[in-house]
């Protein structure tokens, strides 16, 4: 009876505030067919429902800027669609309501993985910044085929790993036993990530400060160093991974999930190799996740935020509630698959969801298809420390000091212990701390 009332009592809170018949979403789909599908989409809604919906598409570098002059003009938006990064420093500044999200998570039937939920929790743990709606995890693609052969584990845990390439190593056949990203980019940085959060090493504490100088990064380090012999040579990076992995010289790469057409369509794998392999995704494996001292996944979570300014909470509600209806959850999804995989484990299960219009999911297999999703479990990134987010990553990011460090190592030969006073020093500088 008590829940009733609470329910009932929000309702009537949300009628109350209802006081205008539009919304106004922003999102950061800016390809001209996702923009058509989500165009699409807010239609429908408004046909459902009588409500107006004033679709923005805006560059994801931009959305910071752009909310910036948007809430300097009093027109922010009533619901933005963005990245993780964007939603947590939103929510730090006050900007987002927390009320609806929190509610929708805790009070539907849809089930959040975790990895994806604690990407946007607020601080205490009791709430939620934005619902999150679909992100990609990169891992580790391998030869499944090889490594029956050979009768090796599958590449999660670093030991696994390294006996992996020692094994396959054999670069006089033009075999490599793993291209490691050694390049002073971003590509470098995310594959690094997901060595050194498996082994709990930070570059944040919970305060903010530059912590990077640790005895785990150091381990995660001489790890990497010692695992580069195995690599292919030279300054290796996403593109030379995924173009070795289908020409058959490599037995691991690192990438995304955005890789998975690559795998499986014909015409999308002989942009990169003259003959298609048909056999190629029932002989790839992916490891979602890695372990060492602990468990973890690297990618990126999108969420739907209500922003705290709009008038239209009871409209903000139901356009949260279409937009999971199945429907609509999966035409959103199917508008990339593999690089927006669903944060529900409801819509991972679901018999639509395996139904892509390209037939990707149907080449993979379900045991496969939840395998890769199962790394939403466990997805972590730098950023952001027990529901903190710390902007000043984005800094260290774009200055790519993670991928210098490495290069340093390899190029120059740098020991671990200068490379982490190289990182300290850049780090401390750029962030102030």
């Amino acid at each position: 009876m008590k829940k009733l009332f609470v329910v009932l009592l929000f309702l009537v809170s949300l009628t109350i505030v209802f006081a205008s018949g539009k919304l106004v979403f922003w999102h950061t789909q800016v390809e001209e067919n996702r923009q058509k599908v989500i165009n699409q989409l807010a239609k429908t809604f408004s046909i459902e429902t009588g409500i107006e919906v004033e679709v923005v598409a805006v560059e994801e570098n931009e959305m910071f800027s752009k909310l910036a002059a948007a809430k300097a003009a009093g027109t922010l938006p009533d619901i933005i669609e963005a990245g993780a990064e964007t939603i947590l420093s939103l929510g730090a500044d006050g900007l987002l309501d927390t009320i609806l999200p929190t509610r929708f998570i805790n009070n539907t039937d849809e089930n959040f993985y975790e990895g994806a939920a604690r990407f946007v929790r607020t601080p205490d743990g009791k709430s939620y910044y934005a619902i999150p709606f679909h992100g990609w995890v990169q891992g580790i693609w391998y030869r499944k085929d090889w490594f029956e052969r050979a009768g090796l584990e599958p590449p999660i845990t670093w030991d696994s790993i390294l006996k992996a390439a020692k094994y396959f190593h054999n670069p006089d056949s033009g075999i490599f036993g793993i291209v490691l990203a050694k390049n002073s980019d971003s590509y470098a940085e995310q594959v690094f990530t997901i060595f050194a959060l498996s082994n709990g090493a930070r570059i944040f504490d919970e305060n903010g400060n530059v912590v990077v100088n640790s005895p785990e990064m150091k381990e995660t380090l001489e790890f990497y160093k010692e695992l580069g012999k195995y690599s292919a040579p030279g300054h290796t990076y996403w593109k030379q991974a995924r173009e070795l992995y289908l020409q058959g010289k490599t037995a691991m790469f690192f990438y995304s999930t955005y890789i998975m057409d690559d795998l499986a369509l014909a015409e999308v794998q002989t942009k990169y190799v003259g003959d298609f392999d048909p056999q190629l995704v029932k002989n790839t494996g992916f490891a979602p996740y890695m372990t060492h001292s602990r468990k973890s996944s690297f990618g990126q979570v999108v969420s739907l935020g209500v922003l705290n300014t709009t008038k239209n909470k009871l409209g903000a509600w139901k356009f949260l509630t279409f937009m999971f209806e199945p429907e609509n959850y999966v035409k959103f999804l199917h508008m990339a698959p593999g690089g927006m995989l669903p944060t529900t484990k409801k819509m991972a299960e679901s018999e639509v969801f395996m139904r892509d219009p390209k037939g990707i999911y149907e080449r993979y297999g379900r045991d496969k298809i939840m395998e890769i999703i199962e790394g939403m479990s466990n997805v972590e990134k730098f950023g952001y420390v027990n529901g903190k987010v710390f902007p000043e990553m984005g800094k260290i990011s774009g200055a790519f000091i993670i991928g210098k460090g490495l290069v340093k190592m390899f190029d120059e030969n740098l020991s671990p212990e200068k490379v982490l006073k190289y990182w300290e020093l850049e780090m401390k500088k750029i962030t102030g701390k």
